[in-house]
This record gives structure tokens, C-alpha cells and sequence, in this order.
């Protein structure tokens, strides 16, 4: 009989959003090396069908292989709408064949997406944390969410990670020109124009300003937005960032923004602190639990403008402040969300469901001997 393995289904790591990110960071960890751990895509954005035939292909490969004994564990990455019903209807046959199945939730709509639903929509994801042989959540605030929809449900909180070596080769230096990044979604929901708003109180008092944006998402509106605050030659667009282009990104700016009004834990922003980059955002989601005010970075309200503005120059007009709340973001980086600070946590759900032989990390190894 073949090996049974573990499977983790969600987005494809070359596509876009968290659950990507998350993905590749596993993938560049060597968390698939391996044969005790296999990635099957659901869902991409290469195109229109991308939504459709990775499920169908997803599903066609791991329905049979539950059917077969070959599944020891169902480990499913979702967000909210149909990422949601995707892995709904790739964990019932998991339920019915008593297979484990973790339920990792992702994205600060979810708890939108559960607030606006009707009564069928509650029922399924009451029905999928209440099965669930772990859902893991990114904060505390997820978790007395999860339980309060569903109180049978058994929460445990895993932060996002990435590797330790992320950002050492950059340094904390700022340069010339006081940069601010924002790398995400150009929408609302994301504070971008929020930002562009903020920038143009700030320009008045923080001479040769910049602000680079990278992702998808309003370009058109971006551009409308910009021209019509006079910020043209402060924005500069940078289209989509890949590995390569955020580290020559994050080496440039002095203070990485996002003012998002929901987030689940961005990995942007645990980037940002792997670069030594001061942070400023909302305290919203698992984002306090990662920037402190005047520690790490600086917090205002979602949709708190002038708030936003006066963060924003404050660490704009001091690179010695810059520098001192990058480096302390940096250790607390290192501390509470590096993949050996965290990944061992994920495998030790693992090892509870049966599982041998997964990667072993050096925060591992004294208490696996």
C-alpha cells in the first residue's frame, strides 16, 4: 500500500494573495521535500478558469486517493467566498470517511463573509469549524471569533512565518530620498487611497517624498486619485513585485504602509520587519500583534486620515526613529514569526494526527530527541 500522506490544498504559490505567499514560503522552507507532505493546488489566477479547473483537477486527484487510504490528514488554506466553498466540498468526503482535516482561515473578510451571510452560509461554516480537527487562526481576536461562531470548535492560533535568513542580506540603513512602500491590493479595503490622501498632508512638511505602490487591483483609479492631489511626481506605480523585486523595494523606503481596515496577519508586513523596516498600519486583525505602536511601527484607526498623516511624519522627518523601530521589528521578526519560531507548531498538529517523518527545524530539535 502507498504511503499515506499528508495533503495541503489552497492557491497556487506562483498566484497572488496570502495564501500564495504563505504557500511559497512553505515551498522555500522545504516543506514539501519530500513524500510525507503533498501540495495540490485549488485554485489559481492564471486566467477565467482558474477558479475552476485546478478544483476540479484538485479534486479528481484527492477524492480518490481519500477513497484509497493514501490520506492521512487534509490540511486546507481558505479565505472567504469561493475559496470557502472550494474547500467545503473538498473536506465533506474527509468528514464522512473520518479522515483529519485542519482548516487554516485566512483573510480579514472572513468574518464579513460569515456576518453577511444567510442562514444556509452560517450552517456550512459552522459546520466546517465544527468538524475540523483543528482550525488554526492567525490571532486571538480570529480565535474568540471562531469560537463564538462555533463554540465546539477546536482553535489554535499559528501566526504566519517566513524563513529567519529573510531580509539579512538587506540593510538598515535608509536612503536619501524618505520612501514610503505599499505593497497589496489598490482598493479601499486596503487603505491605498486613504494613504494617498495622507501623503499629500505630509509633502508639506517632508520634502523630496515618494511613495511607491506595488500589486493589482484601481491602477486607473490610482493614477486618477494621484493626479488629482498633485502627488504625480511623489507616487510612482511598480506593477506587481516578485521575491526579487520587494527585496530591492524594502531596501529602498524608510516605512512600509498598509492601512487596511481587515487583514487576517499580512505577510507584507512580515516582510517589512524581516527588512528592518519601520511599520505603519491599523490595529485590525493579527496586525497588533505584530506592530507595536512607537516599537515596531505606528498605528491609527482605519480610515483615520490626519491620524495616518501624523505617523507617517513622524517617522518620515527622523531617520534615527526609522531606524530604531525597523531594527526593533526586525527582533520581533525573528522572536514570533520565523518559520522556527512557528512551522514546528503546524507539525505538531501533524504528529497529533499520526504523522512521521516531517521536516525537522532547528527549534525542533532539542524537544524531538
Amino acid at each position: 500500500m502507498a504511503q499515506r500522506q499528508i495533503w495541503m490544498v489552497g492557491t497556487a504559490p506562483t498566484g497572488k494573495g496570502g495564501i500564495a505567499s504563505v504557500v511559497q514560503q512553505y515551498r522555500d522552507a522545504g516543506v514539501f521535500d519530500g513524500d510525507s507532505i503533498h501540495y495540490e493546488p485549488s485554485h489559481d489566477d492564471k486566467n477565467s478558469l482558474g477558479r475552476v479547473l485546478p478544483f476540479l483537477r484538485c479534486a479528481s486527484r484527492l477524492w480518490p486517493a481519500m477513497l484509497m487510504g493514501r490520506v492521512l490528514l487534509l490540511h486546507a488554506h481558505t479565505s472567504f467566498g469561493g475559496s470557502f466553498w472550494r474547500k467545503l466540498m473538498l473536506a465533506l468526503p474527509a468528514f464522512a470517511l473520518s479522515i483529519p482535516v485542519i482548516v487554516h482561515l485566512h483573510a480579514g473578510s472572513f468574518i464579513d463573509f460569515h456576518a453577511r451571510g444567510g442562514a444556509w452560509r452560517k450552517y456550512c461554516l459552522r459546520l466546517l469549524l465544527r468538524r475540523a480537527y483543528r482550525v488554526v487562526v492567525l490571532s486571538a481576536e480570529w480565535h474568540q471569533w471562531a469560537n463564538s461562531v462555533e463554540p465546539e470548535a477546536n482553535v489554535v492560533v499559528v501566526p504566519n512565518s517566513l524563513s529567519a535568513v529573510t531580509g539579512c542580506g538587506g540593510t538598515e540603513d535608509c536612503n536619501k530620498r524618505p520612501t514610503v512602500l505599499f505593497l497589496g491590493r489598490i482598493s479601499d479595503s486596503k487603505g491605498a487611497f486613504d494613504l494617498l490622501s495622507a501623503l499629500a498632508m505630509v509633502r508639506e512638511s517632508v520634502q523630496d517624498l515618494q511613495l511607491l505602490i506595488g500589486g493589482d487591483g484601481d491602477v486607473v483609479r490610482l493614477n486618477q486619485e494621484s493626479a488629482r492631489l498633485g502627488l504625480e511626481g511623489v507616487v510612482k506605480y511598480v506593477g506587481w513585485a516578485d521575491s526579487k523585486a520587494k527585496s530591492l523595494l524594502f531596501a529602498s523606503c524608510w516605512v512600509f504602509a498598509l492601512p487596511s481596515y481587515k487583514e487576517g496577519l499580512p505577510m507584507s508586513i512580515l516582510e517589512a520587519m524581516a527588512f528592518s523596516r519601520a511599520v505603519v498600519s491599523c490595529p485590525v486583525g493579527g496586525i497588533p500583534l505584530a506592530v507595536e505602536h512607537n516599537v515596531t511601527g505606528m498605528l491609527s484607526p482605519p480610515g483615520d486620515v490626519v491620524a495616518l498623516a501624523a505617523n507617517l511624519r513622524t517617522i518620515l522627518s527622523s531617520t534615527t526613529l526609522a531606524r530604531k523601530l525597523g531594527q526593533a521589528g526586525r527582533q520581533s521578526f525573528e522572536h514570533k514569526f520565523s518559520h522556527e519560531a512557528n512551522l514546528p507548531k503546524i507539525f505538531a498538529l501533524y504528529r497529533e494526527a499520526g504523522a512521521k517523518d516531517l521536516p525537522i527545524f532547528p527549534s525542533q530539535n532539542q524537544s524531538t530527541q
